[in-house]
């Protein structure tokens, strides 16, 4: 058994992010599926997988951007309305903190069969790597742990005459 040395809030919103997803694009009666393991590399394979509505192939490198989310539907959807409320900002948080963990995430998708996202990790992450992007600078503050961050309560000045 291998003891897994990352950043534990970091891989936690990763797995959150990404099973909400899988979650509120997966109709009633689908299927989603969990799985972690090592590769040939000695890395950490987490695959979480759906049987939701999929992402078409044209749409699915700009799921990983900012405010992007796939605007394709099933057959029997409608396009004009949002059945799936969101920021579309989830994907792309996932990526950016994949790779301030030394690793990625791919994806495997097919419009009205689901999708499959794939995190790539070093089970021991010795350096954090230094992404130069606003959003990683945002990342970094809302991953910080409470015991790093520091409240300082406002001082009154009262003067006694």
């Amino acid at each position: 058994m291998a003891l897994i040395h990352q950043d534990q809030g970091k891989l936690e919103q990763i797995l959150n992010n990404l099973l909400s997803n899988a979650i509120k694009f997966t109709p009633d009666g689908g299927r989603i599926t969990v799985a972690a393991h090592c590769d040939r590399r000695d890395d950490l394979r987490l695959t979480i997988s759906d049987t939701g509505v999929g992402i078409s192939e044209s749409e699915q490198v700009l799921v990983f951007e900012k405010f992007r989310q796939g605007t394709n539907v099933l057959p029997a959807g409608n396009a004009m309305t949002r059945e799936y409320s969101g920021t579309g900002l989830g994907l792309s948080i996932v990526r950016e903190l994949c790779r301030l963990l030394g690793g990625d995430i791919t994806l495997e998708s097919e419009l009205g069969k689901g999708s499959i996202f794939t995190v790539h990790l070093p089970w021991t992450l010795t350096k954090l790597p230094k992404l130069e992007s606003p959003l990683a600078d945002e990342l970094k503050q809302m991953t910080k742990s409470r015991s790093e961050i520091s409240v300082v309560a406002p001082t009154a000045n009262h003067s006694k005459n």
